[in-house]
């Protein structure tokens, strides 16, 4: 992927997002390596480096990171990039009773290593996060704590009642899969693959029961700082796509199985290439390309490995004309698997935000992918693409009402999706049980409503924002209204003559 010279400008909760994924780093390079090994310093550098970024990008000098109700939350906004992989931080976090971290902008590196020494390692008997608080202060880590358990009224309060896809529980249970793999392999042991299989099987039951909230995450375009939230959109777009292929349960869940272990390889890859910010050197990218052979020998391995799930690991960065890697000295015939997986991954790439890169629209994504040629399988992806709609599910849209609408399905028309009505022609966003479902493609009940084209999350996001302001204004003035009504009424018995006990 071509890296620009000028990243995009990262926003409060973007910078947050990247803060909470390499504390999560940090945390696995913890449970893998010994804390004076290179990796786990460098997870410490960047967790410092991001920590202050953040506190001159807020003018903050302690950064709150809560979590609530399984989510992670900064600056009373639910962070969902950010929790789709921080299970393992947020059971951690959990068995401590604590309902956050607090990092101060001046925490040197001895400090977090201090607080990650703590973490890692299960509480003592009836130890709360105060126990370890305590013991951080005889440390002298001054700038760094656990937070107590939420309640209203503190800084990081306001995000229990926040609406959450039913998907994202789904998603963390995942990713701790994954990340649980990645510290397996790293350290030189085996995969066991039941409980990937079983996750296959459990995409395939959300997909056929009510796939909207799974599909919707996988539109989740906030900067995912590891791998595992990749694999795993790739692995919903793979089965959503294989879905309408075959009906052959078994070799649907053998191909979420596939796409789940297609990047199993990067585990293998040294981390500062792996989680570079900057372009890589020419040596790096050779680096970086062994993924696919390294995965594919990795599965090799092991016995029980499925050869679905080999060939995708080796394949998935090869097209059908033999281009790609790794080069190989003898024509290798590309499985239907490989190709699935291949579309699915180029896709999620092209439509995920990155540090270094602004997200593309999905019909943008669908053109790049056209004038891939060959390198692609054409046939199948104009399949995709049919199967995605030109509006996939979880496209934000604006409609020739003024209304703004999230895409819920596809119809028989593609430029005509069915959608959910978030805010209406006013500008003002709607309650969950107030937004209408409409099938754009039914003229009789959507009347002149048609699509216009698609809205830039960000652009939601600071609507959403306002609303959210102004909603937090309008509450605080109602109760000082009340307060106040209250304390005339008192002044009123205090004084009335005939009032007694």
């Amino acid at each position: 992927m071509t890296r620009l010279e000028n990243p995009p400008p990262v926003d409060a909760s973007t910078q947050a997002t990247l803060l909470i994924d390499e504390f999560i780093a940090a945390l696995v390079n913890s449970r893998i390596y010994e804390l004076n090994h290179p990796r786990v310093q460098n997870s410490l550098q960047n967790l410092r480096r991001l920590l202050v970024e953040l506190a001159d990008l807020t003018a903050e000098p302690t950064i709150q990171l809560g979590c609530v109700d399984g989510v992670m939350v900064f600056q009373e906004r639910p962070l969902i990039g950010a929790s789709i992989g921080a299970s393992r931080l947020l059971a951690t976090l959990k068995q401590w009773g604590s309902g956050g971290v607090a990092l101060g902008r001046n925490a040197s590196e001895s400090e977090l290593q201090e607080l990650l020494t703590s973490l890692v390692g299960k509480p003592r008997p009836g130890w709360t996060y105060a126990e370890l608080n305590t013991q951080l202060e005889a440390r002298n880590c001054h700038e760094v704590r656990l937070l107590p358990p939420f309640q209203e009224g503190k800084a990081y309060a306001g995000a229990s009642g926040t609406s959450i896809q039913v998907g994202l529980r789904f998603y963390q249970t995942v990713i701790d899969l994954l990340q649980n793999i990645t510290v397996n392999v790293s350290r030189g042991g085996h995969i066991d693959f039941a409980p990937v299989q079983a996750q296959a099987e459990e995409v395939l039951k959300q997909l056929d029961a009510k796939g909207e909230p799974l599909l919707g995450l996988a539109r989740q375009d906030q900067y995912d700082a590891f791998t595992f939230g990749h694999s795993l959109r790739v692995t919903v777009l793979s089965m959503h796509f294989a879905r309408s292929l075959t009906d052959d349960r078994d070799l649907l869940i053998r191909i979420g199985t596939a796409a789940l272990l297609h990047d199993v390889g990067k585990s293998l890859v040294p981390f500062e290439i792996l989680h570079s910010p900057h372009a890589l050197s020419a040596e790096e990218r050779r680096e970086m390309n062994r993924h696919a052979e390294l995965g594919a020998e990795c599965l090799l391995g092991h016995h029980d490995s499925d050869p679905l799930a080999i060939v995708a690991a080796f394949g998935h960065h090869r097209g059908p004309d033999g281009k790609g890697y790794p080069n190989t000295a003898h024509e290798h015939h590309a499985e239907m698997v490989t190709n699935i997986v291949k579309i699915c991954d180029v896709f999620e790439a092209l439509t995920a935000a990155r540090p270094y890169k602004h997200p593309m629209s999905p019909i943008r994504a669908y053109r790049v992918m056209i004038a891939m040629g060959d390198r692609l399988d054409q046939r199948l992806l104009r399949k995709f693409i049919e199967r995605n709609g030109l509006y996939p599910v979880g496209q934000l849209v604006t409609l020739s009402t003024g209304e703004t609408a999230v895409v819920h399905a596809q119809s028989a028309d593609p430029v005509a999706p069915v959608v959910s009505i978030l805010e209406d022609a006013q500008g003002q966003l709607l309650t969950e049980e107030a937004q209408e479902l409409l099938d754009l493609s039914d003229i009789t009940c959507c009347g002149a409503r048609r699509l216009l084209g698609e809205l830039a999350p960000d652009l939601m996001l600071e609507r959403a924002e306002r609303h959210e302001h102004e909603e937090r204004v309008r509450r605080a003035e109602q109760a000082e209204r009340e307060e106040q009504q209250a304390r005339l009424a008192k002044e009123a018995a205090d004084k009335d003559p005939w009032k007694w006990d």
